[in-house]
């Protein structure tokens, strides 16, 4: 078989933290030994579909559209999958998902809570976080003096000591550019390792790759994401209330013997090796620490609105979703259980047409037909379109709200 590897251009809106997770595969291929000329990229948006030559491919990329029929139609036949640090946004599995994440167990998963939900239904998984920490350290110049602060609450750098600000460059992840993405992820990363003395972010795939290189990183975050739940292991994460007590002065962070033993079963497990006591080792490295309570922070904003504006849980209230994601399947979920009489009326995609709860997904414009019921745009790269859409119709303020990105 040959080894793939996931390409991604988003339609509307990108992330360099989605095409660092690509990168961290082609460096674990290239410490393989395997030739560029035996791997293939698949569009994500294509591997159902692939009927190329047969490929190993391994998943470290987060997979949160919705599947009609679950996440083993995802895959073709052509694929053979290696859960590295895989995560889901859903805590329920359908019986032919719990079937096919047997059948390649064992299932290395990004997050705790990833991990909590494949444990419950009795499939042999693991902690393993984000394979983006397996990246190589960066040589030391005198020239990294920059302080590069990447998509953070802009409180932050109000307690920034003057001589950093002095130095420091405000930039972002996120583009609107659909083309040559994974390049332009390549050159922002290269940067960061040969100008940057500190990073300051929110971003977990920010955050991840620059410690794994040895620069010194300080994370910041409104609210505790489930994301970031293992980073704690390796790393501190200040919260909103706590940016008075930021250490603007910290140390590369050195976990060396511990990146060796994540790359040695990323290839271990690639090559069909069996790994149980790197496994274990791994797994009870990122479980001892010290927990506190996380968010499912794409779904909060929704569930604040939910909780806040529909206060008679017996009414009916009539709802639609613009997304087929799985914050919508989380968001219908989180409705059934505390809202037994609202009514799924409508959902809504601009790219898919599939069935999503026994309803047939159509066009977002035919929300104009029904401009009363609530609407969860549950498709993040959405929002823009939908607010101008929303904007167009004159569509009432409380009776719309967005999956947000939260910093």
């Amino acid at each position: 078989m040959k080894y793939a590897n996931f390409s991604h251009n988003g339609k509307t809106m990108n992330s360099l933290g989605d095409q660092m997770q690509i990168l961290a595969i082609d460096y674990i291929y290239q410490t393989m030994d395997i030739d560029k000329k035996d791997i293939i990229y698949i569009e994500k948006d294509d591997i159902g579909c692939y009927d190329g030559e047969s490929v190993i491919l391994p998943i470290s990329f987060p997979l949160f559209e919705y599947y009609e029929g679950g996440i083993n139609r995802l895959f073709s036949k052509k694929i053979k999958p290696v859960f590295l640090g895989h995560t889901l946004l859903k805590e329920t599995l359908l019986p032919e998902e719990v079937e096919f994440y047997k059948k390649h167990e064992p299932i290395g998963c990004r997050d705790e809570r990833m991990f909590d939900t494949l444990s419950k239904y009795g499939i042999y998984c693991y902690l393993m976080g984000c394979m983006t920490a397996v990246l190589p350290k960066r040589k030391l110049s005198s020239e990294n003096s920059k302080v590069f602060v990447v998509d953070v609450n802009e409180d932050v750098i109000k307690y920034m000591p003057s001589e950093l600000r002095e130095k420091v460059e405000v930039c972002s992840h996120y583009t609107s550019q659909n083309k040559n993405i994974k390049r332009m992820a390549k050159e922002r990363y290269e940067r960061y390792i040969n100008e940057a003395s500190l990073i300051v972010t929110s971003l977990l795939h920010c955050s991840v790759p620059c410690i794994a290189a040895g620069i010194p990183t300080i994370i910041v975050k409104d609210q505790f994401s489930y994301r970031f739940a293992w980073l704690e292991r390796i790393t501190k994460i200040y919260l909103n209330g706590e940016f008075c007590k930021i250490d603007w002065n910290p140390d590369p962070i050195e976990y060396e013997e511990h990146k060796k033993r994540l790359l040695k079963l990323a290839c271990d497990r690639i090559n069909g090796i069996s790994s149980e006591k790197n496994i274990e080792e791994i797994h009870n490295f990122y479980m001892k620490r010290r927990r506190r309570d996380y968010i499912v922070d794409a779904f909060s904003s929704i569930k604040h609105f939910i909780d806040t504006k529909w206060i008679d849980k017996d009414f009916p209230y009539k709802y639609a979703v613009w997304g087929l994601t799985q914050i919508a399947e989380v968001t219908v979920s989180y409705i059934k259980n505390n809202y037994p009489n609202a009514c799924l009326m409508h959902v809504y995609d601009k790219y898919r047409k599939l069935k999503f709860e026994g309803i047939t997904s159509q066009l977002p414009d035919y929300i104009k037909n029904n401009i009363d019921e609530t609407v969860f745009v549950t498709a993040q790269p959405a929002k823009f379109e939908a607010q101008l859409l929303f904007n167009k119709i004159k569509k009432k303020r409380d009776t719309y709200v967005f999956s947000e990105i939260l910093k």
